[in-house]
């Protein structure tokens, strides 16, 4: 079975599977499961789940809380969005005339009117409205309002089963929107009455061009049709009805009236009263008419508008706590992970920079034993060098000496210490003289510098200046720089 949807309702759909409605029945619980498909939604499966006998779960709640996790096992709510409906003998349904305005500001007129809508305390009951039609200056909307306590009886065992639903609607008005939705109904600017008949009411719509006009519901006594009193009565009851719509809207003539029952008990009292009824009438009976666990699904996902919907505040307070639990513990799921994957790259890189450190330092330890023994090699090739090297030896330092020494000059000590200094004790005829031999052995290439000592003239032994010089070979190996110390 498919319902044409337009394709700006499918893309609502796409986030999740589809939706699933849970009808509250006389006898049995249905499911109806669809999902999206394209530009249409697919009822994919139809489930009931009887209700136990009185004899055997006496207490109502506990017959609708076994058959439905009988369907439970049906689905995964993981997978589908919850939808369930009110009868809508169980709601007070009315119209009402409103100035034009937002969303916002006509819930806060309907907050100041409606303890004059509802005949029970406010604190024990749940509304909700749809905009029905709109002009520039004038908003005609529809209010359903309900039991608190009976809203919360369904709700609570869904919950319980563990399908939580995210919208309760209200079964007729669903059932209406869907045979809109197949063309079953005349468009017309007629006022028309949509009938829903089930075992214990008559729930009427009259409407006009597709749109309701008033929506009452009407209890069946004992027997329900199956007497012609009781036909005659429902048709009168339905003919005072339609008198009352036309006396609001005087323009308008009576059209059809429309019934439908899914009751295969009830299909020849509806199809007689079809037949009793002054007036065009016709008759849908199960097969023929979409089911109202259907037409929920199809009204749900085919929603342009806010549609109504009666569950409490305190569910959805519910919903929207555990939504923001379930993002906060998936946020902190991904940041644990980010952070985890983030340890987890920051401990690999380390393992490979120690991976990579331990191979430098075993290729280091390999080489170790063949850098020493190249040092050693090289401090030896120098040794060697330094003694096959004669330019600085003693008897060529002398020769320089001897040659730079001028005739007046006589060298009284020479010492020499290998490829470190020459200490030169001498005297000359004058202290002149002495500086003169002290620059020629300065512009030596033998030596890196020449420190001369302290001249002493002997005037015991002809005058004659005595002096000493620390000459440092260039072959030295570089000391700190300083002026030599003489004792």
């Amino acid at each position: 079975m498919k319902f044409s949807l337009k394709p700006g309702n499918i893309a609502q759909m796409r986030g999740h599977g589809g939706w699933a409605a849970v009808f509250f029945g006389e006898s049995a619980l249905d499911l109806t499961i669809s999902r999206g498909s394209g530009n249409n939604v697919d009822i994919q499966d139809q489930v009931s789940a009887p209700l136990p006998s009185p004899d055997e779960a006496p207490d109502g709640k506990a017959r609708w809380q076994a058959a439905v996790e009988t369907l439970r096992a049906r689905i995964n709510p993981r997978e589908h969005r919850i939808v369930t409906a009110m009868g809508c003998e169980e709601v007070l349904c009315q119209t009402l005339r409103l100035p034009t305005t937002q969303a916002s500001e006509l819930q806060q007129m309907l907050d100041l009117q409606i303890d004059g809508l509802t005949p029970f305390p406010m604190e024990e009951a749940v509304y909700s409205f749809e905009a029905l039609e709109k002009t520039e200056n004038e908003t005609r909307v529809l209010v359903a309002v309900a039991r608190r306590a009976t809203v919360n009886e369904r709700v609570e065992v869904l919950e319980k089963a563990g399908l939580p639903p995210e919208v309760v609607g209200i079964d007729a008005l669903a059932v209406f929107r869907s045979f809109v939705r197949r063309n079953l109904l005349p468009v017309d600017d007629k006022l028309n009455a949509f009938v829903q008949v089930t075992v214990t009411a008559a729930n009427v719509i009259v409407y006009t061009k597709s749109v309701p006009v008033a929506i009452r519901s009407l209890v069946l006594g004992s027997g329900s049709l199956g007497s012609p009193e009781n036909r005659a009565a429902l048709r009168d009851e339905l003919q005072r009805t339609l008198v009352a719509a036309q006396a609001e809207q005087a323009s308008r003539q009576i059209g059809q009236l429309t019934l439908a029952t899914w009751n295969e008990k009830q299909r020849a009292e509806v199809e007689e009263l079809s037949k009793t009824w002054n007036g065009t009438a016709h008759c849908y009976t199960n097969g023929s008419a979409p089911t109202p666990g259907a037409s929920l699904c199809a009204e749900t996902a085919g929603s342009e508008v806010a549609r109504l919907n009666l569950l409490p505040e305190e569910w959805r307070r519910r919903r929207r706590t555990a939504q923001i639990r379930k993002r906060l513990v998936r946020g902190g799921i991904a940041v644990a992970a980010l952070y985890l994957l983030v340890v987890i790259a920051f401990l690999s890189m380390m393992a490979v920079q120690q991976a990579r450190l331990s191979a430098v330092n075993a290729e280091i330890s390999k080489r170790q034993k063949a850098f020493a023994d190249a040092q050693n090699i090289h401090q030896l090739l120098e040794t060697m060098q330094r003694q096959l090297d004669t330019k600085y030896s003693v008897l060529e330092v002398l020769r320089a000496v001897c040659e730079l020494m001028p005739d007046t000059v006589k060298l009284n000590a020479y010492s020499f210490k290998k490829d470190d200094t020459v200490v030169l004790k001498a005297q000359a005829q004058s202290a002149t003289v002495g500086d003169e031999f002290i620059s020629s052995l300065e512009k030596c290439p033998l030596f890196s510098k020449v420190a001369p000592g302290p001249m002493r003239t002997d005037a015991l032994v002809g005058g004659l200046t005595k002096f000493d010089v620390v000459c440092t070979l260039k072959s030295a190996p570089a000391t700190p720089t300083g002026n030599a110390v003489w004792h």
